[in-house]
């Protein structure tokens, strides 16, 4: 049996700490994530070991040497990196592969794992583990007897239902290994295991119960840090370290040794050796680095850190997140709220819809659109929108070699006509947000913003050697104002109105619409810019009427429909009783669900075939409540919705039914609440079925 030890990640987002150590050197507890796993490969009798390596390998080498705790070491470095799986093909000599990661903290027992992987005569191993939050890790599903059954890779909350993520530990036949490419860049998580699956492979997991941290960011490493000082029985580890009298010391914080604090609160922090912190300190979930100089009044708030050499100033606030490259200088007073790096960036996060947040000005702007060029690999992006940084943005995506096609003042409506007319695979809209979406279904998975948020924050993204071209898109724009007036029929049955805070969905709708002498109604676009509701003079309707009847007019031309996960449950019943179809989010959505105006238009049409007015259409439809909530959620969300709504699963949707009502479940993307749709018969059904979901999810967590 091989041992081989991943060890040639950058570790970007636990920045700045490797901005100049590599990841498993970086010290947790006083020792470093390489060295407690060669202490448990020699407990578990193994006595020598290959060290896979790229970033900083020459570092690594010299701090582990040829031998480190009784293990004989081998060092393979890759040129570029091969992947996971490449990396490991690439040191491959032959044998059955224990692979490890380097840059994890853990207590598994190596013995134990070996011996399941004899056992179950399995082809692949895969250590796992259950984890409160599932978004950085790719999770699987495991059937009872432990074979697994399927792979989630980095999701999203609303996309995952389960909480057992892959450790990045595996065991692997050599008959495995053989079918690994050399010199391909290939990953045992997405390419080699889902290819075995797909082959009826026998691939099992092993199931840790011990304990596991994947160091990937700084409050991972606290919380690691935390848990070695409690298994260890210690508070906190101050030795050899000078604390100055009436300094406070808690929460599992370390503080080594050649340290320096003079005074002030010290909580569930890290501290390294050669930093000096006045006094009056006030440090909280924080890391300071190697040789930090801090002047008196610092204060830093959860997850912040200093790099290696920093000099700050007096009274100097860090703020929740921030993290400040080695050998920064702040001066006094400052008040720090973003990352500050080489190149002066402030990190990247995407919101529920796609939204980009934490972009502050022209050169942020800029390098979105080149963390989006270099992440996604897209041949073009649409960009539409009157908001401010659609310029820098293009600017950044054609620098990256993404040609752009430049759709100006578009609405966002517009902006997805005319991406989809233009094979785009995504689109950016910039409006009072700037929003990045997939043009056929309206989303960013879970993976692709990973993708872009590192581009992004880790300020590392390079150019073209030739810049792409702009493209003109305003043809596609006439392509999508010559559709509007395709679906408006030649009499109007309504009088319309809209109220939208869109300057050019304004200009579109009083444009193109002609009024007729019938009822009068008034259309109101909600800040999402893809709902609408309407009002006339006898009653309000809600959106789901809107669009049901939409539907309708979709499947009385022998039309299929594609639905989102907001749609009104009953589509596909209506679907049904006209022999046509209803699909929910696996295509591309009928445009209507995206463009207020084409909704509108559609609505027209149908009550001009008709002969009736919105409030007649309405009446025809069965009387529901529709009813919208979220619902704050407690830590460990997957597992409560994994194993709370098992008996409501259906593939990665929700749905319960009960006394008259149907609700449709799901996870937000922050991981912190849920988003519940009910249709009901009464107010009364949906509070019922609402508060049944409210205990299913509180009693879950209380009973866990």
């Amino acid at each position: 049996m091989q041992t081989v030890i991943l060890a040639g990640g950058e570790g970007t987002r636990l920045r700045p700490l490797t901005s100049q150590t590599p990841k498993p050197l970086v010290r947790i507890a006083g020792k470093s994530p390489a060295e407690r796993l060669l202490k448990q490969l020699r407990e578990a009798g193994i006595r020598s070991a290959t060290l896979c390596t790229h970033y900083r390998a020459e570092q690594l080498k010299e701090a582990l040497g040829s031998r480190s705790n009784g293990v004989r070491l081998r060092y393979v470095k890759e040129e570029y990196p091969l992947g996971t799986a490449g990396c490991v093909r690439n040191a491959w000599n032959g044998d059955d592969v224990l692979v490890l990661s380097g840059d994890s903290v853990c207590g598994f027992d190596i013995s134990a794992i070996l011996a399941f992987h004899e056992k179950s005569s399995a082809d692949v191993t895969i250590v796992t583990r259950e984890v409160s939050d599932p978004r950085e890790y790719g999770l699987l599903t495991v059937g009872d007897d432990g074979r697994i059954t399927g792979f989630i890779e980095k999701p999203g909350y609303d996309e995952c239902l389960t909480n057992l993520a892959n450790t990045g530990a595996y065991v692997i036949s050599k008959e495995v290994m053989k079918r690994i490419p050399e010199g391909e860049k290939t990953d045992f998580a997405s390419d080699v295991f889902p290819a075995l699956l797909a082959e009826g492979k026998r691939l099992f997991a092993y199931t840790d119960r011990t304990f596991w941290h994947d160091i990937g960011d700084i409050p991972s490493l606290l919380a690691a840090q935390r848990d070695i000082l409690s298994r260890d029985g210690v508070e906190n580890l101050t030795e050899g370290a000078d604390i100055a009298d009436g300094t406070t010391v808690s929460g599992g914080s370390v503080i080594e040794g050649g340290a320096s604090v003079g005074g002030g609160r010290i909580i569930s922090s890290l501290i390294l050796s050669g930093a000096t912190v006045a006094s009056g300190a006030d440090i909280c979930e924080a890391v300071i680095g190697e040789n930090v100089t801090a002047g008196e009044g610092l204060i830093m708030k959860r997850f912040s850190a200093l790099g290696d050499g920093c000099v700050v100033g007096s009274d100097v606030t860090v703020g929740e997140g921030a993290r400040i490259a080695p050998r920064t200088k702040i001066p006094d007073g400052a008040i720090i709220r973003s990352d500050i790096s080489d190149a002066g960036y402030s990190s990247l996060s995407f919101g529920e819809d796609g939204e980009a947040k934490g972009l502050h000005g022209a050169e942020d702007h800029l390098r979105f659109g080149l963390a989006v060029g270099a992440a996604l690999g897209e041949e073009n992006i649409a960009i539409g929108g009157i908001g401010r940084g659609a310029e820098a943005i293009s600017l950044g995506l054609r620098a990256a070699g993404v040609a752009v096609y430049d759709l100006g003042r578009a609405s966002f409506g517009e902006t997805v006509y005319c991406a989809r007319r233009l094979e785009c695979g995504h689109f950016i809209h910039v409006g009072e947000e700037i929003s990045l979406l997939r043009s056929s279904d309206l989303t960013l998975p879970r993976r692709e913003e990973r993708k872009i948020e590192q581009a992004f924050n880790r300020s590392a993204q390079s150019a073209a050697d030739r810049p792409a071209q702009k493209i003109d898109g305003s043809a596609a724009s006439g392509l999508y104002l010559r559709h509007l007036r395709s679906l408006l029929p030649k009499e109007n049955q309504i009088r319309a109105s809209l109220r939208t805070d869109d300057f050019r969905e304004a200009e579109i709708f009083s444009g193109l619409w002609r009024d007729g002498d019938g009822e009068k109604v008034s259309f109101s676009v909600a800040s999402d810019r893809r709902t609408v509701s309407a009002s006339t003079e006898r009653s309000v309707l809600s959106y789901e009427n809107l669009v049901i009847l939409c539907c309708k007019s979709y499947f009385e031309k022998r039309r299929s429909v594609v639905l989102p996960r907001r749609a009104p449950l009953s589509c596909e019943e209506i679907a049904k009783q006209y022999r046509s179809s209803a699909i929910r989010s696996e295509g591309e959505l009928s445009l209507f669900f995206c463009d207020p105006i084409e909704l509108i238009f559609e609505l027209s049409a149908y009550l001009s075939k008709r002969g009736i007015s919105l409030d007649a259409a309405v009446s025809e439809l069965p009387k529901v409540v529709y009813t919208r909530r979220i619902i704050e959620a407690p830590e460990g969300l997957p597992k409560i919705m994994g194993e709370g709504f098992g008996d409501a699963r259906a593939g990665s949707d929700i749905t319960l039914e009960n006394g008259g009502a149907r609700a449709y479940v799901r996870p937000l993307k922050s991981g912190k609440a849920v988003s519940l749709y009910i249709e009901s018969v009464s107010a009364e059904a949906a509070g019922a079925l609402s508060e049944d979901i409210t205990r299913r999810i509180r009693g879950e967590a209380q009973n866990r």
